[in-house]
């Protein structure tokens, strides 16, 4: 039974890879049965969230993006066989929203809720369960929440920048996750398994994982841990990074960031605009808090969209124009293409209609377009 459950885990993330996906997903769902892969292959059982219409969970739980004002009801149902809640941890809800149980109420099995707020400020927030949070959370039930302005700028007055970069960082102890039966205390916690946005080690080589960037196009990076380690990152200068958010407000007096203190549960916001032609990483480094000694260290990578021409296989990128657009973006030569949005969500599937995309309704933000041929092609969108 468990080969069973691991293979039907690997056929869906394939389905989910190549099958389309909804623009925006209305129904979170809690499940207790789920895997993930170290980078040697092995699986790790898991519990978390998915799309309801996908069908299985992942590691971390869906992006959550929303627009500043926006009212959201966020749907929630638990097949599982134990209770869960979606605490929003950041965000400025009210005391029912919270799902905190003790102040609010948790969802029991065959249950479901609508979580509503209204989503009026724009920064980084996290969600997580909020029953029996050390094991709840350590086995993967976490994810988390954009809330962009439509101007793409980070907050009235505030840095324009061209893409969001979300990173969540997180970790688990392989032990607990293999034997969930007991729930340790926090301080008996010790993380042997370090990730970024859920991927660790030759994982993070992946293009997926990569931050692309265009010169003279400033990245929001997103940041937020859901570790139970201390996390100290360190910028090289050539990324011109500047902190501008911390926990969903902008900060007092923007700064320059080489090193920068993440504790559990934190969110910062850093813009940068590398050099171009840069190619390198941002180092992590997991640090135990109660033993001040550092656990692991994993590695972002950034570097110019010009050197990765060469790992999709073709000579040249393809060129849309307008670009940016706001109504509709066209190609010479290809019929069909897959988009993607900043998040790595497939956001359109099928054909081009003459030539053209139409795109009027879709959120400002950037995209890439990938072609039959392997082809890619970034836009903008700015309405």
């Amino acid at each position: 039974m468990r080969e069973f459950r691991i293979f039907a885990a690997i056929f869906a993330l394939i389905g989910a890879t190549i099958g389309s996906a909804q623009m925006a997903p209305p129904q979170l769902f809690s499940g207790m049965e789920g895997y993930t892969f170290l980078p040697d292959g092995t699986a790790i059982p898991i519990w978390g969230y998915g799309w309801t219409a996908d069908g299985f969970i992942t590691l971390p739980g869906p992006l959550l993006e929303y627009t500043q004002d926006e009212f959201v009801q966020l749907n929630f149902t638990n097949p599982s066989p134990e209770s869960h809640t979606i605490h929003l941890h950041g965000l400025d809800v009210d005391q029912a929203n919270d799902g905190v149980p003790s102040t609010s109420f948790l969802v029991t099995t065959g249950g479901q809720t609508t979580y509503e707020f209204t989503a009026n400020h724009p920064g980084t927030f996290l969600y997580h369960c909020h029953v029996t949070t050390t094991l709840h959370l350590t086995m993967g039930m976490y994810g988390m929440i954009l809330v962009s302005r439509p101007d793409m700028t980070l907050f009235d007055g505030g840095p324009s920048y061209t893409e969001n970069a979300p990173i969540l960082f997180s970790d688990f102890a392989v032990e607990t996750n293999m034997n969930p039966v007991q729930s340790f205390p926090f301080h008996d916690i010790r993380p042997d398994v370090f990730m970024v946005n859920g991927a660790s080690g030759a994982q993070l080589e992946q293009s997926e994982h990569i931050i692309d960037f265009e010169p003279g196009q400033p990245i929001a990076l997103r940041l937020g841990s859901m570790a139970y380690s201390l996390l100290q990152l360190n910028f090289p200068p050539e990324l011109n990074a500047v902190c501008y958010m911390s926990d969903g407000r902008p900060v007092t007096e923007p700064f320059a960031v080489e090193n920068l203190d993440i504790f559990p549960g934190e969110r910062f916001t850093v813009l940068i605009e590398p050099d171009a032609g840069w190619d390198g990483y941002i180092g992590c480094e997991f640090w135990n808090i109660p033993d001040q000694q550092m656990d692991g260290e994993e590695y972002i990578r950034v570097r110019d969209a010009s050197l990765s021409v060469y790992d999709w296989g073709v000579s040249d990128p393809l060129v849309g124009y307008p670009n940016p657009t706001s109504s509709t973006i066209e190609w010479d030569g290809p019929a069909a293409l897959n988009v993607f949005n900043s998040g790595g969500r497939l956001v359109y599937n099928g054909p081009l209609r003459r030539g053209k995309l139409d795109i009027v309704d879709w959120p400002n933000g950037l995209y890439t377009a990938i072609f039959p041929d392997g082809k890619r092609s970034r836009f903008s969108v700015i309405h």
